[in-house]
């Protein structure tokens, strides 16, 4: 069962339905990824006129303030309110990884290193921890 929805060429949805929590623009493609209220990640084509959503992915019990591309382009990164930090792999349409209540607050930001084998995550609880993606553990 995959958490990841592929939307249909020509299907268009307002941006306006559920608050936007944080956003990130990939590194090569002009698409822009978008944390919200409704416990959702979206992926919208900013090519052309039209602003389309074209993926999205549901897996999180709270709404989502942070999204982050990494630098290869084939994974996001989510975190919000229920302290979860998903890694998503578009590649296999899946959730790769959840680091889960590593945190005693809401993650706010999340950011992957240049090289991709970290994410860097902040918190409403006060403090910033940093994830091995190739050992999956906290440093």
């Amino acid at each position: 069962m995959s958490n990841v929805k592929k939307v249909p060429d020509g299907f268009e949805q307002s941006t306006e339905a559920k608050g936007i929590g944080g956003m990130a623009l990939h590194a090569k493609k002009q698409i822009v990824a978008t944390a919200g209220d409704d416990c959702m990640w979206k992926i919208w084509n900013l090519e052309g006129d039209s602003k389309e959503m074209i993926m999205s992915g549901r897996g999180h019990t709270q709404w989502i303030s942070a999204v982050d591309f990494h630098p290869a382009g084939s994974h996001l990164t989510s975190g919000g309110g229920d302290r979860a930090i998903k890694v998503w792999d578009f590649i296999n349409n899946s959730i790769a990884h959840t680091f889960q209540d590593v945190h005693t607050g809401p993650i706010w930001k999340l950011k992957f290193h240049d090289t991709g084998d970290f994410i860097l995550s902040a918190s409403g609880d006060g403090s910033m921890k940093l994830f091995d993606l190739n050992s999956l553990k906290l440093r």
